[in-house]
């Protein structure tokens, strides 16, 4: 649970201080000065993969709350957001309706709900799926990453592909929506939200987004073999109440310097993004070939200039042959107040070390339990 001096704080947006753009890369190991590290908030939230979500203790793994729990075999993904003042958000299919829900709910000193409840106007329709959460500063807004998906008529399981992701804010008072969509086909011809972040002062909404062809067997997070990946960070204007994501403007962009971008997060002054980057050969394996470069960093880079400014962390992937959903299987998660980051690297496999944890001085901090079962998750 986010401190109180950070309650008009959001998830998804970045403290930078001058010691941390100096920092260098760290090792991918726990060593160091990680041995004694004090976590920084003590229950986080977990999204499974299986659409539960659960409250945890962040020193020891154990559940203290249930927020969501579907029954067995359920084949969804829940998505968390912080409001950095105790109030969380999440969407999900609490019933297994075939259609997902918005809530808000605040954790107790204890690190139980209360105060569970739907979020007005945010109930999405079927085969609709939130990709990525993220309130503004104020917590009047919701910005909503949305991707579509073909419901199966008989097994009301959902199958990829559908039309190109969508965005949309949402009024948390009212319910009233604004939308962004469209303009970006140059890039390619599936566009997917990668992470959702704002400005300090809610006036600018960031978005990363990704580009690929569709094919049978994937969607926008480009598993084909020969699909073509592109990804940009475009800043949108919430005043203008939706309109095409090409009527923002551009931040970075996917390039020689920053080969593949998989998350990215703006600072709170608009001046810095923080992202993790992939760089390197694609590491695979005697069965088959891997899926994204195997050097993972999370860089700090400069908005006007584009260059790297530090690196907060940095490893290497190893093979990601059998990684399901390349490049989602990585995320990055700024607590409330923007200053401590969670870092979830997907399920380990056949020479793939998957890992869960957040860093502290370039060395990652593992969270309890380890088995990679997590979607994502916030402080």
């Amino acid at each position: 649970v986010a401190p109180v001096a950070a309650a008009a704080s959001v998830l998804l947006v970045v403290g930078i201080g001058v010691a941390v753009a100096g920092q260098l890369p760290g090792t991918g190991s726990t060593a160091g000065s990680s041995a004694g590290a004090i976590a920084p908030h003590r229950y986080y939230v977990e999204a499974g993969l299986e659409g539960s979500v659960v409250v945890r203790s962040t020193a020891t793994g154990a559940v203290t709350a249930t927020v969501l729990d579907p029954e067995p075999n359920y084949s969804g993904e829940a998505v968390v957001a912080s409001a950095g003042n105790g109030t969380f958000f999440v969407a999900g299919d609490r019933h297994q309706t075939g259609q997902e829900r918005i809530y808000h709910f605040r954790l107790t000193g204890s690190g139980k709900v209360t105060g569970f409840s739907p979020v007005p106007g945010g109930v999405l329709r079927a085969g609709q799926l939130a990709d990525a959460l993220a309130v503004s500063p104020d917590g009047s807004q919701l910005a909503v990453g949305v991707s579509f998906y073909i419901v199966h008529p008989k097994s009301n399981k959902l199958y990829p592909p559908g039309p190109s992701d969508q965005i949309f804010v949402i009024n948390t008072a009212t319910g009233a929506r604004s939308m962004w969509r469209g303009g970006m086909h140059a890039l390619g011809s599936g566009f997917g939200v990668a992470s959702l972040s704002w400005t300090g002062d809610g006036h600018e909404l960031v978005v990363l987004g990704q580009w690929c062809s569709y094919t049978s067997d994937s969607d926008e997070t480009c598993l084909a073999k020969n699909a073509r990946r592109n990804a940009e960070v475009w800043a949108l204007d919430p005043a203008s109440r939706g309109g095409r994501l090409a009527s923002g403007h551009l931040l970075l962009r996917q390039s020689a310097r920053y080969p593949y971008i998989a998350q990215a997060f703006i600072s709170p002054d608009g001046s810095t993004i923080t992202a993790i980057v992939l760089t390197g050969p694609v590491a695979g394996s005697k069965a088959a070939r891997g899926q994204v470069p195997g050097n993972m960093s999370v860089p700090q880079i400069s908005v006007a200039t584009g260059r790297q400014l530090g690196v907060l962390y940095s490893r290497r992937l190893g093979s990601t042959w059998e990684v399901n959903s390349s490049p989602d299987f990585l995320a990055l998660i700024p607590d409330g107040a923007g200053q401590h980051w969670m870092i979830d690297g997907g399920i380990a496999s056949h020479g793939y070390d998957g890992f869960n944890g957040w860093i502290d001085n370039g060395h990652l901090v593992p969270l309890s339990p380890r088995n990679g079962r997590a979607a994502t998750e916030t402080w």
